[in-house]
């Protein structure tokens, strides 16, 4: 798994995850204590099948978690978009998902 970009010389298959943008709730009183920060995580294989496989293992592990880590309580991770993708200058395959997660500030 790593953050934002790939490693050089990196061993497939692999995950990559970036923060795309975060947004923070606010009533008319001020902020309520709620982020959604959206996140793309990638997953990345030599062929399509094995991208698909590390894709849908991604999904099954974080798609409706709720739960706490750390000391942040997560109230929905859920993903809104995927979509498949080849890298021909490293010959691999990745599925992109997007997902929002809601969690307390």
């Amino acid at each position: 798994c790593y953050p934002s970009t790939l490693p050089q010389d990196p061993t497939y298959p692999l995950i990559l995850y970036m923060r795309v943008y975060g947004a923070r709730e606010n009533a008319l009183e001020g902020p309520v204590g709620m982020a959604n920060p959206h996140f793309q995580i990638e997953a990345w294989a030599k062929t399509y099948a094995a991208a698909k496989a590390l894709a849908k293992a991604v999904r099954n592990a974080l798609n409706g978690y709720r739960g706490t880590s750390g000391m942040v309580r997560i109230g929905s991770f859920l993903i809104q978009s995927e979509r498949d993708v080849y890298e021909p200058a490293v010959a691999c395959h990745r599925i992109i998902m997007d997902y929002s997660i809601w969690h307390d500030e």
